[in-house]
């Protein structure tokens, strides 16, 4: 077997055990939470009133902080908060909007002293591994989403919830370099890839898969296109993070043929940028980037993105706080589960709309934003 022929078996099978993995989980969502009622309604009462907490005493309590406080994570939230809803458990959301480790680590700290029973959030560094051991000193359940350097979180006991940053990565070079020749006519160019958190283990293996993702695309087509990297900021300030890419695309010129994100903002800021150059949608430069937030859907439709990819997070978000619920009320440790990414092209907006529109009326129903 060639490497060429090795290395696509590899990458499929890596997508189907991905995919079946989260088509399983989704699938499995209404009926557990059939399940869940049925268990509830047929319990003894003693066992009800245990379940579902009372004030006094057992009702439980998990609180999320995201590494970034911000709408992004709305998707994680509407879905937890479905989950506590279900088994009677209080929910609380806290985050600093500007990210940095010691932020993150202080907000975690912040939590552990109101003793919640669980806390989710991310292990996106090192730097978070005092503040996960403190919490699981003090009784606390920890679960790991998101974002998660996972030899930290064996060493914790541990998994992880998250997407596949080797499947994304991978996909999100894939469509920059199918995308770059389509659009520029040309064998070769500058994809130009901007990283919104450097530093972050999750980031920084998707910049890594993406530049491999393109490698493995110039390989099978006869291609050869550069990648370059560099930090956008987009998680930041998107006013910084377009003044960026604006600099670049002028630098570049004709030799730039893609822009490419990491997730989280870039993809707004690399549209928007594009936008306010004046360059036509789709005429001169490709550009993505992975996540499918409503303001990236608007630039997959009006052409100035051509894809985008969906990690699931409001199927995280279900699945970390029914992982929290097992391992409270059952002691079953949680598995690492990762979500493999769908690529969202044009013709998919309408569909990937409807979806989305489904979660922001919910959240706006459970009052996670305004009507």
């Amino acid at each position: 077997m060639s490497m060429r022929d090795e290395r696509s078996v590899n990458c499929e099978a890596i997508t189907r055990r991905g995919l079946l993995r989260l088509t399983t989980a989704a699938a499995a969502l209404p009926a557990l939470s059939v399940l869940l009622a049925s268990c509830d309604k047929h319990a003894p009462p003693q066992q009800q009133s245990e379940r579902r907490g009372t004030a006094s005493q057992t009702r439980r309590k998990l609180v999320w902080i995201p590494q970034a406080a911000g709408e992004w994570d709305l998707p994680l939230r509407v879905g937890q908060l479905e989950f506590c809803r279900l088994v009677g458990w209080d929910y609380q959301h806290i985050g600093n909007p500007v990210y940095s480790v010691q932020n993150h680590l202080d907000q975690l700290n912040d939590a552990i002293s109101a003793r919640p029973d669980v806390i989710v959030t991310e292990l996106e560094s090192r730097g978070m591994v005092s503040g996960f051991q403190r919490a699981i000193d003090s009784g606390v359940h920890m679960v790991i989403i998101d974002q998660g350097i996972s030899e930290e979180a064996t060493r914790l006991g541990l998994g992880v919830i998250t997407q596949d940053p080797l499947a994304i990565g991978t996909l999100n070079g894939v469509q920059a370099a199918t995308w770059a020749e389509k659009i520029s006519r040309k064998k070769e160019g500058v994809i130009l890839i901007g990283n919104g958190n450097p530093g972050s283990a999750l980031i920084d293996a998707l910049q890594s898969a993406t530049q491999g993702g393109v490698a493995a695309y110039n390989h099978d087509h006869g291609t050869n296109f550069a990648t370059e990297t560099f930090a956008d900021s987009a998680f930041d300030d998107i006013a910084m993070s377009m003044s960026k890419y604006g600099a670049h695309i002028e630098q570049k010129g004709d030799a730039l043929v893609a822009i490419v994100g990491l997730g989280g903002a870039s993809s707004i800021a690399i549209w928007k940028t594009l936008r306010e150059n004046a360059i036509p949608p789709g005429k001169q430069l490709a550009a993505g980037s992975p996540d499918i937030f409503p303001d990236q859907q608007t630039g997959i439709e009006e052409g100035y993105l051509q894809w985008g990819i969906d990690q699931d997070f409001l199927i995280m978000g279900f699945l970390s706080a029914a992982c929290a619920w097992l391992r409270v009320e059952h002691g079953y440790p949680y598995w690492s589960m990762q979500a493999p990414g769908e690529a969202i092209l044009k013709k998919d907006i309408a569909r990937v709309r409807q979806r989305t529109d489904t979660w922001i009326q919910r959240a706006k129903e459970l009052n996670l934003i305004e009507s």
